[in-house]
């Protein structure tokens, strides 16, 4: 048993050097800027205004917003001191024409991972858009109008890279939001875990045409119902537990349920690395906000890994 339990903590040791390195990778302007953004020469325009500056520059002047949390103004006096030292004769937006194209580069957006994932946990949370911090609310009380965004992600439960997203209102339900996004799953995810929220016909629906099991814990006060299967296996097997509280527990860990909160870890480390609130003002820009924070996550998810 001694020998078992000493193997088993050798193969999940990890390389603390490596791990470090690539922590502080993360700081490396060299990390985020791609040369070939900065060689390409913006295009000259017939009418208007006499450059046309790409889309990849865009990006890479967006991720450096998000990166170190700059207004567009001081985005600029950023980067036309930084990277003229990177590549000769760059040429660079000004604050303005980089907000207004912010929008447009919504479909020109890498994937955000590349990974076959056979996992993939659902679920949500706020982001705020403008409104009082909660400390100040904790003790002095609400002033001033909070107003939020909802986040709805998938990750895969290996590598913990955000594979899917959709922003809506503050006020759209979880599970009407269920279904497009486990629509836009890789077909290679067998498995597709989400709290009670996701309890649903529709979402346990969506996840049984594309060929995958559902791991969603029924309500409390849930019912048998003839063309949910799944779901009728999950209420005997937690009645057969004891029905309560203490056998939903048991449930989680001997169904592999108890991983889900791993996408609630998703979201605690997307808020401490970029904040809690979103700084853009028009919805288009907020989606693009939220989507380069999700790539940059990921980009540093998979250089630890």
């Amino acid at each position: 048993m001694n020998s078992i339990k000493h193997n088993r903590g050798d193969s999940m040791k990890r390389n603390w050097h490596k791990y470090n390195r690539n922590l502080v990778q993360r700081g490396s302007l060299t990390f985020f800027i791609d040369p070939k953004a900065l060689k390409t020469r913006p295009q000259k325009k017939k009418k208007g205004r006499p450059q046309q500056f790409t889309s990849a520059l865009i990006q890479l002047l967006l991720v450096l917003k998000n990166q170190y949390r700059l207004s567009y103004r001081a985005l600029e006096g950023f980067s036309k001191s930084i990277l003229p030292l990177l590549e000769i004769n760059t040429h660079l937006p000004t604050y303005s024409l980089t907000c207004k194209r912010a929008a447009s580069v919504a479909n020109q957006l890498p994937k955000l991972s590349t990974r076959r994932p056979l996992v993939a946990l659902l679920d949500a949370s706020g982001i705020k858009i403008c409104g009082e911090g909660e400390w100040k609310v904790k003790i002095h009380g609400v002033a001033k109008r909070r107003k939020w965004l909802k986040l709805h992600i998938a990750i895969d439960a290996q590598s913990q890279e955000i594979i899917g997203l959709e922003v809506t209102h503050a006020h759209r339900a979880d599970c009407s939001v269920g279904p497009t996004l486990i629509g836009k799953l890789p077909k290679s995810v067998h498995t597709v875990m989400a709290d009670g929220a996701y309890d649903t016909a529709s979402c346990r629906n969506a996840i049984s045409s594309m060929g995958a099991t559902e791991l969603i814990p029924p309500r409390k006060t849930a019912k048998y119902r003839n063309h949910l299967s799944q779901r009728n296996q999950a209420i005997s097997e937690m009645k057969g537990l004891g029905g309560d509280p203490l056998a939903r527990e048991i449930w989680g860990k001997l169904t592999g349920y108890s991983r889900r909160s791993l996408v609630e870890t998703a979201f605690s480390r997307l808020k401490r690395l970029y904040g809690d609130r979103l700084y853009s003002q028009s919805p288009n820009n907020q989606k693009i906000e939220v989507m380069i924070k999700c790539r940059m996550m990921n980009q540093m998810i998979a250089a630890v890994n």
